[in-house]
C-alpha cells in the first residue's frame, strides 16, 4: 500500500533536493550563465533624434542653440519599436501553392515625449513645423499675420504671401535619423540593441488636451513618424554612446553603497546598514540562521561560488529534519578562481571599494581556514568585519597591490603582508 500523498517527501532523502523542493525550471532557464535568456525590461532605453544641425541652424541661432543640446532625446517617455506588414500572394506552381512576398510595408511608430517645462519637446515640433511649411513664421506679426488678412480679390501685391509647402530653404531633410535602443545587460556587461529608422519624416503630432478635472495626470507631446527602412545593430553601452548617453549634465553614474547604510545599533551609517536590516527580518521574524545570509552574500560576491551541498543526511528516526548552519557541507562557499582576473580589471579593482573588501573579507577568511581555525565558517567570514579600521585599509590594499602579480591571494608575498597587518 502506498504512503498518503502527503509524506511522499519522506522517500526523497537521498535527492539532491532533500524531504522538500520545488521546480526550478525559471531559474534554470532565466537565472543560469549570467540571466542571459532572461527577458529584456521596457523601461531601459534610449532614443536618439539625430535633427540636421543646419536645417536648425536656418531657423535662427536661438532655435538652435536651445536644440542642439538635444535633451528633447531624453524626455521621450515612451517609444514603439519598428513593426512591419509583409504582402504575401498565394500562386498555383503546377497545381501546387506557392505562398510569394510582394512588399514589405514599414508601418509608423509613436514617440512620446514629456511636455517639459522648458518647452524643448514643444520647440522641436515647432522647429520642424517651421522649417517645412511657411505658415508657423508669421508669429512676428501677431495673433492674425497680415498674410491672413487679405481676401481673395485684393489686389496682387497683397497676395503674395507664402503659404504650406511654399517654403524655401528646405534642402536638408531636418531628421537625419531616429534610433530606439534597448537596453540590457549580457554575461553583465552593458549593452544595447538598435532600431533606426531611416529618412523619417513626421506623419502626425499630437499635444495632449488640457482637464481641469484631471489633478494628477502631466502633459505629453506625441509624434507619429513614418520611415523608409530600418537598420539594426548591437553595441556596448558607454559615455556617449549611445550618443548622449550618460551626460554628466543628466546621469548619476555614483553607484549606491547598497550594501550598508548604518553603524551600531541603528542603520544611518556605513557599517551595518542593510546587514543589520535583513539579519532583524531573516532572525527575529523569519527565525532563519545565518545560513541564509552566508548564501545572500555570497550571491553578491565576484567570486565563483560552489551549489548548496546536502550531503551530511539526515536519519529518518531525527527530530532535525534540515542541516544547521554551523555544517560546512551546508554551506554556499566562496573560493579564488585565477580565470576571474580576467573579469576584473585592475582600475576597476581600484575604483570599486565594495570589491576590495570582499577580496579582502575572503583572502582573510581562506586564510583562517586555512590555518586550521577552529571557527564556523561563518564566523570566519567576521574576521575582517573585526578588524579597526586601519588595519581593514591596510588589507585592502595589499589587495590592490597584490592582484594583478597574484589573482588567487594566497601566494606566499600576499599572505606575509597578511599576517603582518592582523599580527599589527
Amino acid at each position: 500500500m502506498p504512503l498518503n500523498r502527503n509524506f511522499d517527501n519522506f522517500t526523497n532523502f537521498d535527492t539532491n533536493k532533500g524531504i522538500m523542493g520545488d521546480f526550478t525550471h525559471a531559474s534554470n532557464l532565466y537565472r543560469r550563465n549570467n540571466f542571459r535568456l532572461a527577458p529584456k525590461v521596457k523601461f531601459l532605453y534610449h532614443v536618439v533624434i539625430d535633427v540636421n544641425p543646419i536645417a536648425l541652424q536656418s531657423l535662427g541661432n536661438n532655435v538652435s542653440n536651445l536644440l542642439n543640446k538635444r535633451e528633447f532625446n531624453i524626455l521621450a517617455s515612451s517609444a514603439d519599436l519598428p513593426n512591419y506588414d509583409i504582402n504575401t500572394e498565394t500562386i498555383n506552381q503546377y497545381n501546387r501553392k506557392k505562398v510569394v512576398q510582394t512588399r514589405i510595408n514599414y508601418n509608423p511608430v509613436n514617440i512620446e515625449f514629456h511636455d517639459d517645462a522648458a518647452g524643448l519637446t514643444t520647440l522641436l515640433w515647432e522647429a520642424y513645423y517651421r522649417y517645412y511649411y511657411e505658415d508657423g513664421n508669421y508669429a512676428d506679426q501677431g495673433t492674425r499675420p497680415r498674410a491672413y488678412q487679405t481676401g481673395l480679390y485684393d489686389s496682387e501685391p497683397q497676395n503674395t504671401y507664402r503659404h504650406g509647402f511654399n517654403r524655401s530653404g528646405k534642402t536638408y531633410p531636418f531628421f537625419n535619423s531616429i534610433t530606439i535602443h534597448q537596453l540590457h545587460h549580457q554575461n553583465t556587461d552593458s549593452h544595447f540593441t538598435s532600431f533606426t529608422l531611416v529618412n523619417p519624416l513626421i506623419s502626425g503630432w499630437e499635444h495632449d488636451r488640457v482637464d481641469q478635472s484631471d489633478a494628477s495626470g502631466i502633459m505629453k507631446n506625441t509624434m507619429r513618424v513614418d520611415y523608409e527602412t530600418v537598420l539594426y545593430d548591437r553595441g556596448y553601452t558607454g559615455d556617449d554612446n549611445p550618443a548622449g548617453f550618460a551626460d554628466n549634465a543628466h546621469y548619476d553614474k555614483s553607484p549606491s553603497p547598497y550594501i550598508s547604510t548604518g553603524s551600531g545599533s541603528d542603520t544611518t551609517g556605513i557599517e551595518n546598514g542593510w546587514t543589520k536590516v535583513f539579519a532583524d527580518i531573516f532572525l527575529d521574524i523569519l527565525g532563519i540562521t545565518e545560513f541564509n545570509t552566508e548564501q545572500q552574500r555570497n550571491l553578491r560576491s565576484p567570486f565563483v561560488t560552489n551549489p548548496v551541498t546536502t550531503d551530511n543526511r539526515v536519519p529518518f528516526n531525527s527530530n532535525t529534519f534540515f542541516p544547521q548552519s554551523s555544517t560546512q557541507t551546508a554551506i554556499t562557499t566562496a573560493f579564488f578562481d585565477a580565470a576571474f582576473e580576467s573579469t576584473i580589471s585592475q582600475r576597476e579593482l581600484q575604483n570599486s571599494t565594495i570589491k576590495q573588501r570582499d577580496l579582502a573579507r575572503n583572502a582573510l577568511r581562506n586564510y583562517a581556514i586555512a590555518q586550521g581555525s577552529s571557527n564556523s565558517f561563518n564566523d570566519n567570514g567576521q574576521l575582517f568585519d573585526n578588524l579597526n579600521a586601519t588595519q581593514q585599509l591596510q588589507l585592502q590594499q595589499a589587495v590592490v597591490d597584490n592582484y594583478r602579480v597574484d589573482p588567487t591571494l594566497q601566494g606566499a608575498a600576499f599572505t606575509s603582508t597578511l599576517e603582518n597587518i592582523i599580527g599589527g
